[in-house]
């Protein structure tokens, strides 16, 4: 539910990188208002990313998105990226290294309910986070009270120039990340 991403995305060492929300999520105007107060918002979407990526600044993004924040569970922590392979190719064509970063405790922030899979992702797709959480006990947007967040912040993994990369560059390299990702855990 990105808890961590919100300690990182206030945090003073990423003043500088641009934090990249769904689409969706970003044109809502209370969460734009919020985001533009505390740092620097962007848009997900393949052409706005693009279009940071080309202008030379950094983005961070939550890779696992709606389905990551679906499938969170408190019994065991659960990443979706096997799927998720669009960023490599977009750092590939700009010779940008990757980063990965795990946040432990993030799954104890919120209850969330479990099942009906093949619908929820469904909607996920279309950009509707199907997700039903429950936090505090008196306002339940809020996390759980009393939830320790260690983030971990892997070391770079530098990724070639290739203007056009095959699949095989992209699984290559998506699988380079997720390694990286896994020594964290």
């Amino acid at each position: 539910f990105c808890m961590g991403w919100s300690c990182l995305f206030i945090h003073e060492q990423f003043e500088n990188i641009r934090f990249c929300f769904a689409p969706y999520l970003y044109m809502t105007p209370f969460f734009r208002l919020f985001t533009r107060c505390t740092g620097v918002p962007g848009s997900a979407g393949k052409a706005d990313m693009i279009s940071y990526l080309r202008g030379g600044e950094s983005v961070a993004l939550p890779i696992g998105g709606f389905e990551e924040a679906t499938l969170t569970c408190l019994q065991q922590d659960r990443v979706f990226i096997k799927k998720r392979t669009g960023f490599i190719r977009l750092c590939l064509q700009f010779g940008v290294a990757v980063r990965p970063v795990f946040v432990f405790g993030e799954k104890d922030c919120y209850w969330n309910i479990q099942g009906g899979w093949k619908s929820r992702l469904a909607l996920n797709r279309l950009g509707l986070p199907a997700v039903l959480t429950w936090g505090c006990s008196w306002l339940p947007l809020l996390p759980k009270r009393n939830v320790e967040l260690y983030i971990v912040v892997g070391d770079p993994l530098p990724l070639p120039k290739i203007e056009h990369p095959t699949k095989e560059d992209v699984h290559k390299w998506h699988e380079k990340y997720i390694t990286a990702l896994t020594k964290l855990h």
